[in-house]
């Protein structure tokens, strides 16, 4: 027992030595700590804006907030701390702080030892008759709900029993000592309550010296009779009729194991227990704590009493082993924490009355309104303010006037950090601008197919010639089925969709005189199509020219021509891209069609749903038709020889599109390729159906991607880089505007892609989304699946 207590007292002065010098912090004076707080360095900031604007540590902006000049609020905080205590951020004791410096508690106890064992017929001692003790106890916290225990006890254990057929006592001295881990549920209690309860489970070595009472101070035996007296000699004896009374003085003389009354010899008087407990711990004061406790101390012995299952006779026991219990309440001492300072007396006021109406009347920023009253300090000077000191906000969109980009928002309307309005069209504009981010290479613009020579030597003020066109049919829905043929055997074909987004015109050639024009539209119509007019080009706009205005132009034209010198005609077949036509109309052959020329096409695809047209890359041009059944095709422009239409498909296969294919028009019917100089197969049969749904592109072009959120700023690289260090496929793509896109993994399915990015979801990417890509440029997912159906 001696080495326990030894030990128990190293622990402590251990715990006690440490404290005195946990940081090297803990030897400056007041003065020298606040020096060294104020040479501390300042964190790192990623806000680049303007200094002093934010609405955190690092004065980073949120659009969703209103931005002020300075931020007014108070910090955050736990919940259940008080608000208005100022000292809410300071170090708590650690009854409701997790603590990890080494910081011990100690206590003192008193309580009393209840015995549980072979004597008494329930084996269950009251309270009322168990024995005092007294324990030491050293607690350390080790995190929030935590704290590990030392603790060494001193007590009697005790036991009474008087049956009919036994009467055994006995009484021990415990000495005990161990550790035990206490769970005081602080993941789950807020700090605002006093009270907390506690579990508590250990382990525990004990000494019991166990004596008997047989004998009254005279040294004359007990001896109990049946009428419940007790007496110095036996009942029934020869000698029974000279029995005096007697009363036990309790007090236990003879030693137990010495006594061996049922022949267990020297057995050893000291076990191993387990010890459960509960109770609670209750906050009295910064330092000290009140703390009850109910421990049930289960041992490996059955000797405690004297008494087991192998005693003789009447004093026979059961096979459970004695136990005992501890109810006890200590005073808990916290060695190490500060008591909260008391109210500083106020000292006597040196700078006198001048200087604090001086104080009064201060106006650092210059609005107009004093500190004292001023909500918002640090306004630009010269900026308007209103009887407050803040900015004037005309809208009441959160964004002064002075930094208000848009001082006339609709009110309810969410506003970005300009105070420009977030409307439906402000956010399209952004995805637009978001999609069209492509990578950082310097964009570059081709023109296909011949363009009007531009002068760059006319004379100033010179009216810009119109050019004009021959308008074939308007189709507000699908093009019929007889007549889509008939559209395809027109080589120069060209087709533009009208500002209402609805309307599709089909029109063939474009020139600068109008008797050409007149000369094309009368050679359509001597074939049959009487709708054929003679139109304008008028940027999105194609207008029809009525017969009267057909004559006025023209006898202005010839007029021009008798003062002007021959500068030659644009023929029929010169081909330029309708002046922001959203189609792609630009035409790949250079010379003009006749009525009985073969017209070849390449088939590029048929699908449900429109696509780009800048998906098919070719520098032949695209032509969109929408056919029966709301089928888009798209095909490219007319070829008038199979050696430059195989050229352009030849082209097509090596870029990925394999499945496109050479058809042919003629008199305003698709007609076989058997039928045309093309040499074919023998065994080759052509399918004619031109309502098929089809794609010629590889589906290995088309890749889904998941965007690791927003773009990034460079300042922000090398932070996302460590955090996304450990994920697979990552690229990095520099914008046209600066910024960085982050992207991981690759998959050929949107199935496959969404299930990657629940994964990094899990990992702690919230914001990272789908990207759809083609031939590695960003495309709409819509697209891409459309791609991928067929």
């Amino acid at each position: 027992m001696k080495k326990l207590i030894l030990l128990f007292l190293f622990l402590v002065s251990v715990s006690v030595q440490s404290q005195t010098d946990t940081s090297a912090l803990d030897k400056l004076t007041p003065e020298e700590l606040l020096k060294h707080y104020q040479n501390e360095k300042e964190p790192y900031s990623t806000y680049k804006g303007e200094e002093k604007i934010g609405d955190s540590l690092y004065f980073e902006l949120n659009p969703q907030v209103i931005p002020t000049q300075t931020v007014n609020a108070d910090a955050l905080f736990r919940f259940g701390q008080d608000p208005s205590n100022k000292d809410r951020f300071k170090l708590l004791d650690s009854l409701n702080n997790a603590d990890q410096q080494l910081k011990p508690k100690i206590s003192l106890g008193a309580g009393r030892l209840g015995f549980y064992g072979d004597l008494y017929q329930k084996q269950f001692q009251s309270p009322l008759t168990s024995r005092p003790a007294f324990d030491l106890n050293v607690s350390q916290r080790l995190t929030r709900y935590l704290q590990l225990n030392f603790n060494v006890m001193f007590g009697k254990l005790g036991a009474n029993e008087n049956k009919n057929n036994r009467h055994e006592n006995f009484q021990s001295e415990i000495r005990a000592g161990g550790v035990n881990l206490l769970y005081d549920f602080g993941n789950f209690i807020p700090d605002r309550f006093k009270v907390r309860p506690f579990i508590s489970v250990g382990v525990a070595g004990f000494e019991f010296l166990s004596k008997t009472d047989l004998k009254d101070a005279q040294g004359r035996t007990y001896y109990y009779w049946s009428d419940g007296s007790i007496k110095d000699k036996a009942e029934g004896g020869p000698d029974a009729q000279f029995a005096v009374d007697l009363k036990r003085d309790y007090v236990y003389e003879t030693d137990v194991r010495e006594r061996n009354a049922d022949g267990f010899g020297k057995y050893m008087e000291s076990a191993i227990s387990m010890p459960v407990g509960a109770g609670a711990i209750m906050k009295v004061t910064d330092r000290i704590d009140l703390k009850l406790n109910f421990q049930l101390f289960f041992t490996n012995t059955d000797y405690i009493d004297g008494i087991s299952n192998k005693s003789i006779g009447n004093r026979a026991g059961d096979k459970k082993f004695d136990n005992f219990s501890y109810t006890s309440f200590a005073l808990q001492y916290d060695l190490i924490a500060k008591p909260k300072p008391g109210k500083e007396k106020l000292k006597k006021d040196t700078l006198g009355e001048k200087f604090w109406l001086a104080m009064d009347a201060e106006d650092t920023d210059k609005d107009g309104v004093t500190d004292f009253k001023d909500e918002c300090h640090g306004t630009p000077e010269g900026v308007k303010v209103d009887a407050k000191g803040c900015p004037l906000d005309d809208d009441k969109d959160g964004i002064p006037n002075y930094r208000d980009d848009e001082l006339a928002t609709v009110a309810g309307t969410p506003v970005n950090e300009k105070g420009v309005g977030q409307t439906p069209e402000y956010w399209q504009a952004w995805y637009n601008n978001f999609n069209n981010d492509s990578v950082g290479e310097n964009p570059q613009e081709e023109i296909v197919g011949n363009d009007f020579k531009k002068d760059t030597k006319k004379g100033k003020g010179k009216k810009k010639n119109e050019i004009y066109t021959v308008e074939l049919a308007r189709y507000t829905g699908s093009i019929p089925s007889d007549e889509l043929a008939l559209l395809l055997s027109i080589g120069d074909i060209k087709s533009t969709t009208l500002e209402d987004g609805t309307t599709v015109v089909y029109m063939a050639g474009e020139y600068d005189k109008i008797t050409i024009a007149i000369k094309r539209r009368d050679e359509f119509r001597s074939e049959g199509n009487k709708s054929a007019t003679v139109s304008k080009l008028r940027g999105k706009n194609i207008i029809k020219i009525s017969d009267e205005d057909l004559a006025d132009i023209l006898r202005k034209e010839n007029e021009d021509a008798l003062f002007a010198p021959n500068n030659g005609t644009t023929s029929a077949g010169s081909n330029t891209n309708t002046a922001g036509s959203p189609t792609n109309t630009a035409l790949g052959n250079n010379g003009s069609f006749s009525k009985n020329d073969i017209v070849y096409r390449v088939q590029l695809g048929a699908f449900k749903n429109k696509v780009s047209t800048s998906i098919f890359n070719t520098s032949a041009g695209v032509l969109e038709l929408k056919t029966g059944e709301s089928i888009y095709r798209y095909v490219t422009t007319g070829f008038k020889t199979i050696e430059e239409a195989a050229g352009v498909r030849a082209d097509l296969v090596i870029q990925g599109y394999s499945d496109a294919f050479v058809t042919a028009y003629k008199g305003g019917k698709r007609i076989p390729m058997n039928e045309t100089k093309a040499t074919m197969e023998k065994t080759f049969k052509e399918d004619l159906n031109e309502d098929k749904i089809f794609s010629s592109v590889d589906k290995k072009l088309v890749q889904f991607k998941i965007q690791l959120g927003p773009l990034k700023k460079p300042i922000a690289e090398k932070t996302m880089d460590d955090k996304v260090k450990d994920l697979k496929d990552i690229e990095k793509q520099a914008t046209n505007t600066g910024s960085i896109r982050y992207t991981s993994g690759k998959f050929s399915t949107m199935a496959e892609a969404e299930k990657y990015r629940r994964e990094l979801e899990d990992k702690g990417f919230s914001d990272a989304f789908i990207i759809a890509t083609f031939k590695g440029d960003i495309i709409p997912i819509q697209e891409a699946v459309e791609l991928l159906n067929k």
